[in-house]
């Protein structure tokens, strides 16, 4: 929308004036012909003082970020400006002709390149791109690009992570002395970005700074990962087949379906992970990783207790009198004060000094790993959410 804005605008000026295309051959043959114009001397006419470039960034596009790579990958365009003082002239005296365009290629241009880029250094823009320039010698270029950065991605807090990334615009062959390279008066601009399903722009900065002896604009943006499709698809039916996974302690053992459906839990989370594999970070070190082993870690503690247990249920001999102490200490029979007057001592004692069987030990370790499991997987499930969930807030 900025681009076309802007060659509608040429357009309509170029309409409204009265030139005629042999007033503008003329001009050109007289800046670039008759004025022995050399593309590689500065236009400067003072060489001592350096030249002024001022730059501003027209973000487009969020293209993606690649994880694994480190890569940023956006589209935009530049804004850059700087006066030459070897082409001007005086537009009454050549028909009003109030700018002319060529070739990027045609004139002097400030070797401005991406510093940070992912692949190897290159010139900005292509021949095909003309540059605009006015009777004062002001010359405006906009070279568009697909620009690929390097950026350091932080996968901890996914799928309510925030990238932070720099595009770092550098002169590279002309120092500080020749060439001084600014942010321009707008910076960053997002009048033309295009919305992306993943990523949102949280906010932008911009600044100029001088690395060594080289002049340099940087471009900072903030990205914010939409994260209700993560949490729709993921987080939700991880918690959910989490929760199933308890309740295998729920079952008893004389059931028959104990092992089978801790089992079906078992692969239904594996099948899970792997239909869901495509959508999580190729790098380690998220919140939500650790959660999902977690879970896993979980369900194959089930599994293998479950098979212990059924093991040991259908036992025949006399449980051992150690393991008869510990169970009785923990499920003695406790009465409240206000009823000790329907207690039966005989009863009690009868209770009290009774004997168990393997099948009271399953069924009162079902009963304590049911409330373990269950309060440990609330108390982390808690814990990673509110961590992702809390950290921008």
């Amino acid at each position: 929308m900025i681009l076309r804005t802007i060659f509608l605008y040429y357009w309509c000026l170029s309409a409204c004036n009265g030139q005629t295309g042999d007033d503008v051959k003329s001009l050109v043959t007289q800046l670039f012909t008759t004025n022995t114009y050399k593309k590689n001397v500065r236009p400067n006419a003072d060489q001592t003082k350096p030249m002024q470039v001022d730059l501003d960034f027209y973000l487009v596009g969020i293209n993606g970020i690649d994880e694994i790579t480190q890569k940023l990958t956006t589209t935009g365009f530049l804004f850059i400006s700087w006066t030459d003082e070897y082409l001007t002239w005086n537009s009454a005296s050549h028909g009003n002709v109030e700018y002319i365009y060529v070739s990027q290629s045609d004139i002097w241009k400030p070797d401005i390149t991406l510093q940070n880029g992912f692949s190897k250094l290159k010139e900005l823009g292509d021949s095909f791109i003309n540059v605009q320039i006015l009777p004062t010698g002001e010359i405006t270029w906009l070279p568009t690009e697909v620009f690929e950065t390097k950026c350091n991605i932080d996968i901890k807090y996914f799928p309510f992570d925030r990238q932070t990334c720099e595009i770092v615009f550098v002169v590279w062959s002309s120092s500080i002395l020749d060439v001084n390279v600014t942010k321009g008066s707008r910076g960053i601009l997002l009048e033309a970005l295009d919305p992306n399903g993943v990523w949102s722009v949280v906010s932008t900065s911009a600044g100029d700074d001088v690395l060594s002896s080289e002049s340099r604009v940087v471009f900072t943006i903030t990205l914010e990962r939409s994260s209700a499709y993560y949490v729709m698809n993921v987080i939700v039916p991880v918690i959910l087949l989490g929760i199933l996974n308890v309740f295998t302690f729920v079952i008893p053992a004389d059931s028959g379906e104990k092992m089978g459906y801790s089992i079906t839990v078992f692969l239904a989370f594996a099948v899970f992970l792997t239909i869901i594999s495509s959508e999580l970070p190729k790098t380690s070190g998220s919140l939500l990783g650790y959660y999902l082993m977690f879970q896993m870690g979980m369900g194959t503690f089930v599994v293998a207790v479950t098979a212990f247990e059924l093991r040991i249920h259908h036992r025949k001999d006399k449980v051992p009198h150690k393991i008869q102490r510990i169970f009785r200490s923990k499920c003695k029979t406790r009465v409240k004060s206000s009823d000790k007057k329907f207690d039966n001592p005989e009863k009690d004692k009868e209770n009290e000094d009774g004997e168990k069987t393997w099948s009271d030990i399953t069924s009162t370790t079902d009963f304590v790993l049911f409330w373990v499991s269950l309060v440990s997987t609330f108390i982390v499930t808690v814990t990673i959410l509110g961590l992702l969930s809390s950290k921008y807030k």
